[in-house]
């Protein structure tokens, strides 16, 4: 079908095409056909699900099922509104297109409703993958109304993307458009991490207030709650399976919402754009004065490093995403208990990850390797402090709950560190020995142009997970972990040595 230049049509037809791009365009394939084999084995589950017992009527569901169905469609739901978040972010402040957009024959608003669809369309790959199956198998399974999944899932994308475009557009009036790109990006962190640190609050609670937790939960799932099977809660679920006014409810609320975030927040759109293009206000420069040197290049280096790293907001929200799911540790950790030893393999794989992040940032991202190539210090040397750059922050996390491990359990504390560090290092160690040019604004080509560096990382960091993990008693596979600790490292040496010369 051929659409006509400069119209609506052609213009979603665009957004959805960069969307394809983002996905990997050609390489998108391999993603579909994998998609493809997931989707047919999630078929294959809902016939066994929906086909061994077919229900008659929402009645007729257990309450457990109720909550575990409704839950997933929060956890759906909250992951979508991220996504849309970021989404928005990129549509507004990254593309580069709006001015070109925002003077064509197409009214603003129209510009807008479009790209918010296309937001849209983007978030509900992921729910259409697990839940249309089920549709499929419920209308060959004698319930036709499960096909109202269709609708639930538009409506949902609809209401994401309107919460998404919503948020951003209220970050933007309320800080400016330099600001919001920043808040909003973090924000959208904290929204797909929310529902998994939500999941982890019994296990972070003392044990009194675990069982209270318990029991609150237990007495809400009776009729009248806010979990019992008629809760609003679950309206959705009930839309899904066809009840007609909770799906009328679902599709207005949708529906209704995306188009009130359009008519109401377009203009705002339209200004924001035209902040981020121009800039915003200046800021006034400081009033000139004397220029002092410090003295310490160790000093100068680390304090540089560390200013780049917490003036970049992807940076902040990618370690604040993974420093999130290291919280849930802990507080379990602090809680202590026999399992303590248990969970150092898991603190190990976490902070190594996040080090071995923040040293191809710090290594491989360099702005300047010429400048740095060329300065009186040794490049070896220079190398080094920008791993204590990366190691030092994420090192400072585990140091209190090593302290207090250490009046409790001292074996489990020097495990811990020992281990942690060792993973740290020898993940800084591959970016040392084996460098490799990045580009620190796009983090996400960092497992692209650099996938041997991080296969050797990521097998001296499950390396020290495993021996923290035979320090708990397995003596005898010791030989095993170690042999994997001293293999990535080794093998970045070995393989990089002409990357080492070269310098970057």
């Amino acid at each position: 079908m051929t659409l006509s230049p400069a119209g609506a049509l052609w213009l979603l037809h665009h957004e959805l095409r960069l969307s394809w791009r983002g996905m990997g365009g050609k390489r998108a394939w391999l993603l579909l056909t994998a998609g493809g084999v997931l989707w047919a084995v999630v078929h294959f589950v809902a016939w066994k699900l929906l086909s061994s017992k077919p229900l008659s009527g929402v009645e007729q569901i257990p309450r457990a099922a109720m909550a575990i169905a409704g839950g997933m469609f929060w956890l759906f739901a909250s992951i979508m509104v991220s996504q849309t978040v970021a989404h928005a972010v990129a549509a507004l402040f990254d593309r580069g297109d709006l001015d070109l957009l925002l003077s064509s024959p197409l009214p603003p608003r129209a510009i807008f409703m479009i790209r918010g669809l296309g937001i849209a369309v983007g978030s509900c790959l992921v729910p259409a993958l697990l839940l249309l199956p089920f549709a499929h198998v419920g209308v060959v399974a004698g319930r036709p109304g499960m096909i109202a999944i269709y609708f639930v899932i538009v409506s949902l994308a609809l209401a994401s993307a309107a919460a998404g475009m919503a948020l951003t557009m209220s970050l933007v009036r309320a800080f400016g458009a330099r600001r919001a790109k920043t808040i909003a990006q973090i924000f959208g962190a904290l929204i797909g991490a929310g529902f998994f640190l939500l999941s982890q609050v019994q296990t972070m609670l003392p044990r009194g207030q675990r069982e209270a937790l318990a029991a609150w939960a237990s007495h809400e799932t009776q009729v009248g709650g806010w979990f019992s099977p008629d809760s609003v809660l679950w309206w959705p679920v009930k839309a899904m399976l066809g009840e007609a006014v909770p799906l009328l409810l679902v599709v207005a609320a949708g529906v209704g919402s995306f188009w009130l975030v359009v008519n109401l927040t377009y203009r705002r759109f339209v200004s924001g754009t035209q902040e981020s293009l121009s800039g915003g206000k200046t800021r006034a420069l400081n009033a000139p004065g004397p220029v002092r040197f410090r003295s310490g290049a160790v000093r100068l280096l680390l304090a540089k490093e560390w200013k780049l790293l917490a003036r970049d907001p992807q940076i902040i929200t990618q370690t604040l995403l993974q420093v999130l799911y290291l919280i849930p540790l802990l507080f379990i950790g602090f809680r202590g208990g026999r399992g303590t030893m248990l969970l150092v393999p898991g603190f190990v794989v976490i902070t190594a990850m996040l080090a071995g992040n923040l040293a191809w940032l710090t290594i491989a991202a360099e702005d300047a390797p010429e400048l740095v190539g060329t300065s009186p210090m040794a490049i070896a040397r220079v190398r080094l402090i920008k791993a204590a750059a990366a190691i030092l922050p994420v090192l400072a996390l585990l140091v209190p709950l090593g302290l207090w491990w250490l009046v409790r359990d001292p074996v489990a504390a020097l495990v811990l560190l020992f281990c942690c560090l060792g993973g740290m290092v020898s993940a800084a160690i591959c970016h040392i020995w084996n460098p490799r040019k990045g580009n620190r604004r796009d983090m996400k080509q960092r497992y692209r142009e650099s996938k041997l560096t991080n296969i050797l990382e990521m097998l001296g960091s499950f390396g020290w997970a495993g021996v923290a993990f035979c320090m708990n008693g397995h003596w005898l596979w010791l030989p095993l972990p170690l042999f994997f600790v001293l293999l990535g490292p080794g093998s970045a040496w070995m393989l990089g040595r002409t990357a080492r010369q070269e310098g970057l």
